[in-house]
């Protein structure tokens, strides 16, 4: 099987290589980057790894090409029409390179009545996929829990947080274990492929 990852050089992206490597050899993942040069220290250790831009769909298709699965981390924007531009454009690749399979990063986020700015994104995601005639899985993280120390004196300054939850409870999951579940949905069929979403329990054993 061959598994290409999106955004490969970001935060979560470095952990999700990380973790996959255990669990198949090198040479069955692909790393599709914007900037190859970020991907260097990958390079050197015999990954490969190919240019990708979200906004250049030739690009992604060279780099999709005789991928089994994909992987996709989407960007960074807070811009919704830009991230589902970015995922139409990803499915076109994925569509023209003969992908069959593929792992979707996501966030729990997709409720109708959520007023978190991405939330749109959320519910559109899953409606999506159900029309696409691609095997999937979307994983479904919850908030980071790695930047949450060093940013807790700006949230006690302000004296709540930026996101809408009012006074309900929130949980939060490290990078690392959101990467390892990941990893594993994407290697695993029955997981994988089963077109649905998966929330991810960090206590509950894959």
């Amino acid at each position: 099987m061959k598994y290409t990852i999106t955004g490969a050089t970001g935060h979560l992206g470095r952990k999700v290589v990380k973790e996959l490597s255990k669990l198949t050899d090198s040479k069955n993942i692909r790393l599709a980057v914007r900037n190859p040069q970020k991907a260097e220290d990958f390079a050197k250790a015999g990954y490969e790894v190919m240019h990708s831009d979200y906004y250049d769909v030739p690009s992604m298709v060279e780099a999709f090409t005789g991928t089994d699965v994909v992987i996709y981390i989407p960007s960074i924007t807070y811009n919704v029409s830009k991230r589902i531009e970015e995922f139409e454009n990803s499915l076109e690749a994925m569509k023209e390179a003969g992908v069959k399979h593929l792992v979707d990063v996501s966030f729990m986020a997709d409720q109708a009545n959520n007023p978190f700015q991405l939330a749109g994104y959320y519910a559109y995601l899953p409606a999506r996929l159900a029309s696409s005639k691609l095997s999937y899985a979307v994983v479904k993280n919850s908030l980071y829990a790695d930047p949450l120390v060093p940013y807790l004196p700006e949230l006690i300054a302000r004296g709540n947080v930026i996101y809408p939850v009012d006074d309900q409870a929130m949980s939060f999951i490290s990078r690392a274990d959101s990467a390892e579940a990941i990893a594993n949905v994407a290697v695993r069929p029955y997981l994988r492929d089963k077109g649905a979403d998966l929330p991810f329990d960090p206590g509950k054993e894959l």
